[in-house]
Parts: C-alpha cells; structure tokens; sequence
C-alpha cells in the first residue's frame, strides 16, 4: 500500500488531518488540536482491493473527506479540493498497520474518529455516521516523533506548547527547545514502556499523581521508548525518572515540584537522554553501519543488515538529515525505509533493495533532502548512491563498499557526491528558573528558593485565610535562599500558599497543606 504520512487525529473535531498543510482551520476557526494522536498515513495511488477510492484533502480545513458530495467544511462553505492533488483511498476492510473504528459522517463528509463520539461536526453538534461502514486508517508504526518540549516550571519533558496541566493546574512554560522521543520499535539500548498522559501532556513511566490531581491517563498515548543507562553522543543527558509521580524530568538545573508533593523523588532512577532537534542540521538520531556502509536510523530500531544481524554502529559519528524539508543545493526523494532502517533514493512507491531482496518500504518516511552542492557546516563529504539498492553509503578508508544484494558490494557507478551533516553539540544558555520547595512539620515551615538573582532581596508572603505573613531574605551567590517559618499552627480548609517574589519575572510559589505561620500576636 503506497501510503503518505504527515496526517493526524484533532481531538476537537476528531477529523483525520494533514498537518503538512499548516494544520488547516477546526470548528469556529481554531486551529486543529493533535495532542495525544497517533501518527497517520493516507493511501494514495494504486486503490487496493477492499479500499473505497474518491477522497481529497481539502485545503480549507485540510481534513479527508469523501469528493463525491459537497459536505461542509469549518467556514460553513463546502470542502475545497485543488485541481490536481493527490486523490486518496481508505481501506474499508482490515488491513495490516491500520486503525478500525473510523467513520464517514454524512453531514460533512469527513472522515472521523468513531471511537470519540464527542467529535464536533462543521455542519453544528456531533458528527452522523448514519450509512457508514467502518473505515481502517494506516498507522505508522516506529517513528521519531517530534513536538516534545521541556517545561522550566516542572522541568517534565512535556508535548505541545502551550498546554495546561503543570504545577497547581496551570500552563507548562516552554523554554523553545524541541526533542523527539521513539515510539513503535524498541531501538537498542532503551528502556520501553514510557506512555503519554493525556491530562498533564507529560512523558510518564506508569501510574503515579498527575498535576490535574487523581492518575494519569494514557488511554491515547503511543508506547514509547527513551534511551537508558547510555548517553547517545547528539542526545541530551540528564534526565530523571521520578518515584512518585513517574515521569521523566531534566535535572540539569533544578528538581521539579511533584504533583504528589513536594520535589520530585529521583534517587532509584537510572540515567535517560532524550533526543533534541537540531534546527540546522536536521533529524537526529541516524549513524552509519560498519558492515553494510549505509546511513541508518538507530534512534527508532537497530535494523537488519545484509548478513542477517542487527547493524554495527560501534565508533559511527553522529549525523542529522534534514527531515520534511529539502535544503538550497539538496537532492530530494530520500526516504528512510522501515524495514532495514536505512536512507535510501526512490517512493513514495516501494523502490531499491531491502535486506531479504524484497523492495525497500517508505511507507514510514517523511522526505528527506540531502546536501550536495552546498556543504553543511561540519559537513562529512564522501557519501554516494548505490544504483542497486538506492541506500545512501560511505565507502571505508581501504575502498571498500559495504554489503548490498546478494552479498556484494554497493556499486555506486555515476553517484552525484554527497554531504552529510555530523552532529556538533551546541551549548543552549537556558536561563535560571526560580523555583520554591515547601517542607512543612508541627515545629516549623521550611521555605527554600533556587535559581533567583545573587544578591537580590527576595519577599515571601505566607497567605493562609484572610492572613498574609511577609519576611524578606536575601539570596546567596548561588542564587537560593533558606527561610525557616516559627511557630506554626494548624492550616485551615484549603491549606495555604507561599509566594516568593523577587521580581515580576522570577516569582515562584508553594502550597501549604498541613501547617500554616501563626498569626501575629
């Protein structure tokens, strides 16, 4: 099945969406919503046996909805499909790699999640699936998914920007840098059963207190995997798993408040990385096989190799390829082939020589671009194109050309010469986050501060009731403070809240739960 990823879930609408053409237009003329949703393929090309051809993307709402009829799209207009687009299929029988559960809804003409009733129709209310068949949505199945980010008010690795679901309800602050997490296939050397809750967005182990208060919910998350007890030379070390709350968090700069109280317990964890995005060089994540001389993507799966083993990336260099775009000076149609796990030429149909001599699969793939005329910086020249199974490969020292079909050598005869980009780390200068951490016992409340101004004067303000108690402190040279609070009495109904305040840009606040600062005589 020749098939074309970049689509997802919107859980408002519960349409399926093509995300490669700027997200399209949801109900009301909002923007689409995909936090929680699996990666999607639509079928394109050959219509295959079982699959009910005559559906568009339309570029209003940039939704999958049957051509045959107007329908009507989220302007309240009918759905506008370009003259010579893609025409789609959708299985309407089980296939392999496919979703069951979707509908048609005979008012909008979309394609939907049936399995979320709650879904809302462009034509008003809830979408009617009067007539439908079920419709079975290809998945990708392993994958780098991107939109991951790091909250500095929590330090968890959260996806999306903007979301809630962070210290006492609120948003998650974002610090702008994005990272990318395998889900699908196991990639060697990483630990699996991660999940994603989808009521605080965050990368969670297993139960554990969720933020939003009760446990976490992992009724639409993926099974993802982070690297474990290794540290992947162009990953990002540092990251914890907490005890409590079972999620993962950065430590490089301060413990994150827990949503089971107080900071986050990480003295049991083992060591995690996780994958940034480089936003020059591209994907990260790829290495280069020492038997077979082709670029794979060990990040996802460490792949099969022509002698009938895994890939040997031992002493492989770290490199990046630009993904989902093509660079001034690049040659497109690269694609990364999920079976063998390496960058070949060709698709979207299958194309070139896998390991079993079966075609490669891109079914997968987003489009990859790789230099040519223009070097990257730190760029390793020297790659070319084998012309029999059309992988991406770098010749060893002595000439050699690695392993391709049938046990022979790759024959890169007439190859273009390519570039590829070796991962240089960059420093990120994140700034401090003022954080709070709040113990409280019968004899005293302990108020402790990190990541404020050295020197700076601090007011904390103990509010409890129609009662605020305000001290100052002052911060070391290591930006924190230490202030203890005597005597204390009990809390009243809805415990209390402690403000430390330096500034209206490093402001930091706690809970009271138990014991609150005695009133002044």
């Amino acid at each position: 099945m020749d098939a074309q990823r970049g689509w997802r879930r919107c859980s408002v609408c519960q349409g399926l969406i093509n995300v490669l053409t700027l997200n399209g237009s949801c109900v009301g003329g909002g923007m689409h919503q995909f936090l929680g949703s699996a990666e999607y393929k639509a079928a394109w090309g050959t219509v295959e046996a079982g699959a009910q051809p005559g559906w568009g993307a339309c570029q209003k709402c940039a939704g999958l909805a049957f051509k045959a009829s107007g329908g009507v799209c989220a302007d309240g207009g009918q759905h506008l499909y370009a003259e010579f687009d893609a025409e789609y299929s959708v299985p309407a029988t089980a296939m392999p790699g496919t979703q069951p559960g979707w509908r048609w809804c005979s008012r909008c003409q979309r394609l939907w999640d049936g399995s979320h009733p709650e879904g809302q129709c462009f034509a008003g209310g809830s979408h009617d699936a009067t007539g439908s068949g079920e419709y079975f949505v290809p998945v990708v199945e392993a994958a780098l998914q991107s939109d991951w980010f790091w909250c500095q008010k929590c330090q968890a690795l959260i996806r999306g920007m903007g979301q809630s679901g962070c210290v006492d309800g609120g948003m998650h602050e974002v610090a702008g840098s994005w990272y990318r997490v395998a889900f699908g296939a196991a990639p060697a050397d990483t630990q699996q059963g991660w999940h994603y809750c989808g009521r605080c967005t965050s990368l969670v182990f297993s139960g554990g207190a969720c933020f939003v208060g009760g446990d976490h919910e992992f009724s639409e998350s993926l099974a993802y995997s982070v690297p474990h007890q290794v540290e992947p030379v162009d990953a990002q070390p540092g990251w914890r798993w907490c005890s409590k709350c079972q999620t993962m968090s950065y430590t490089g700069f301060a413990v994150g408040l827990c949503p089971a109280g107080g900071t986050h317990e990480q003295s049991s964890s083992g060591k995690y990385s996780v994958f940034p995005d480089s936003l020059t060089n591209g994907q990260p994540g790829w290495r280069l096989c020492g038997k077979c001389r082709a670029m794979t993507l060990s990040a996802v799966s460490a792949g099969q190799c022509r002698d009938g083993g895994v890939h040997d990336v031992t002493g492989s260099s770290a490199y990046q390829i630009p993904e989902g775009f093509v660079p001034i000076g690049a040659d497109s149609s690269w694609h990364w082939c999920h079976r063998c796990q390496a960058l070949a030429h060709g698709g979207p149909s299958f194309d070139g020589v896998c390991f079993d001599g079966a075609p490669h699969d891109y079914t997968e793939s987003a489009v990859y671009g790789v230099p040519m005329e223009e070097v990257p910086e730190g760029g390793q020249p020297g790659w070319q194109r084998c012309s029999v199974c059309k992988q991406l490969g770098l010749p060893a020292e002595d000439d050699s050309t690695g392993l391709c079909a049938n046990g022979a050598g790759h024959d890169f005869t007439g190859s273009p010469a390519f570039t590829v980009a070796v991962h240089a780390p960059v420093t990120r200068e994140t700034p401090a986050v003022a954080t709070l951490t709040v113990t409280e016992s019968d004899a005293k409340i302990v108020a402790d501060g990190s990541g404020f101004t050295a020197g700076a004067s601090v007011e904390i303000s103990y509010l409890a009731g129609a009662v605020t108690t305000k001290v100052a402190v002052a911060v070391d040279d290591a930006g924190a403070f230490h202030s203890e609070q005597q005597p204390v009495v009990p809390a009243p109904p809805g415990g209390g809240l402690v403000i430390a305040r330096e500034s209206a840009d490093k402001v930091a606040s706690g809970r009271l739960r138990t014991f609150v600062p005695a009133p002044p005589a």
